[in-house]
């Protein structure tokens, strides 16, 4: 029923526009340029990855007993389960990671114990708990573990790179577990504009962005981010040549992986945070490092490590294009008009196509059945594009 509320909320104004005769353009009667879907990106232009979903939602916590080791005892934070919806979240969660990580500095001050930190994850959750640790205690001795220390071998650098709580949402059902939701995208929000402020953004890839879509139900949006974070969309005409049907205009951000992920783990180094390789077989491997306050950013290697059956593999395929003009600078989410997946984001240097979700299927190889995924990939934005919104097809 909350959703439905929500929605009739945002639908009320779009239909008074339209009975009052005002709708118009949502550019004014600017044509935005289509992509070129035939343009391919010149270097690896198809992409597998999978999304770390869990079941329940994203596990945020401090655990309340810590473990025991040969070097003392161990606090543990878990910091993983985000699905797709990693960009988005991750300078919220690592927001409250920092909590966490106070009030035990806090609590190891009578006993004179010196704190020390362990990120194990170079992923984008792990990186951005690191660089929120080192923002608020540049000296606090901060080692980032990972079995892969190239972070463009991460699934996090296949991201897309919208700022939406994709496919993580529907793990949020009730009101407290939704303000829980909206209390990480405000988290994460605030510090995106922080970094606005402090001039980041160029340098991370960050940027503002005009999100389009059909006019119809977009829950990530219209029920489970709070409107101070993404405001109630305009609706209006869609500024396509041949999609000139009514649509919406949401204002979110682009986060792009590819220019975050080496940036920021660039400045850790810089900042003095130190990298080290290494693979977790279970718990127990991680009592084994010398610091006393571990953040399991692990995603969905936690099923492994942890044995969390509550850990869900979600395959999804990319298709990377050349970018042909500079006003290619939206995206283009919400799916097709008979609820399709479909996404095209359109990045600092190139546009990425999606919107494939295959459950409980966590292989990164590429087989024949794939290529045909990724041509319907293609095909249903292709259709969107050409005005033929009902025309996708289902991607599996």
């Amino acid at each position: 029923m909350a959703g439905q509320w929500s929605m009739s909320a945002v639908a009320a104004p779009a239909l008074a526009q339209v009975a009052d005769g005002h709708l118009g353009s949502l550019r004014g009667g600017e044509i935005l340029p289509d992509p070129d879907f035939s343009l391919l990106w010149p270097k690896n232009p198809y992409l597998i990855g999978i999304r770390p979903h869990r079941e329940g939602g994203i596990r945020l916590e401090l655990e309340n007993e810590p473990l025991t080791s040969p070097f003392g005892p161990k606090f543990l934070i878990h910091n993983y389960g985000h699905g797709g919806a990693g960009i988005t979240l991750s300078f919220g969660c690592a927001g409250v990671v920092a909590d966490h990580v106070e009030t035990l500095i806090k609590q190891m001050r009578p006993t004179r114990t010196r704190p020390s930190v362990a990120v194990i994850g170079s992923g984008v959750i792990g990186l951005t708990v690191a660089s929120e640790l080192r923002r608020r205690w540049p000296r606090l001795p901060v080692t980032v573990y990972a079995k892969e220390l190239d972070v463009r071998r991460t699934t996090s650098f296949k991201a897309g790179g919208q700022f939406e709580p994709a496919g993580i949402y529907e793990e949020y059902e009730t009101q407290e577990q939704r303000d829980v939701l909206a209390d990480y995208l405000r988290r994460s929000r605030n510090r995106i504009v922080e970094l606005g402020d402090s001039s980041l953004w160029r340098r991370y890839g960050i940027a503002l962005r005009r999100n389009y879509t059909l006019d119809h139900r977009n829950p990530g949006f219209d029920v489970f981010t709070p409107l101070d974070v993404v405001p109630r969309p305009r609706v209006g005409m869609l500024p396509f040549r041949s999609l000139n049907t009514l649509g919406r205009e949401y204002r979110t951000w682009l986060i792009n992986p590819t220019v975050l992920l080496p940036h920021l783990a660039v400045d850790l180094r810089r900042q003095g945070v130190r990298f080290r390789r290494r693979a977790f077989a279970d718990k127990e491997a991680l009592c084994r490092l010398r610091e006393n306050i571990l953040v399991n950013c692990t995603g969905y290697g936690a099923k492994a490590l942890l044995d969390d059956q509550q850990m869900t593999a979600r395959r999804g395929h990319l298709v990377i294009l050349r970018k042909t003009s500079h006003k290619q600078f939206y995206f283009f989410s919400g799916g097709c008009a008979n609820y399709r997946a479909m996404y095209v984001f359109c990045r600092q240097h190139d546009i990425v196509v999606g919107g494939s979700v295959q459950a409980e299927n966590d292989s990164e190889t590429r087989t024949p059945e794939d290529d045909a995924v990724f041509g319907r990939v293609c095909d249903n934005a292709r259709n969107v594009f050409a005005g033929l919104p009902a025309a996708c097809e289902r991607l599996r």
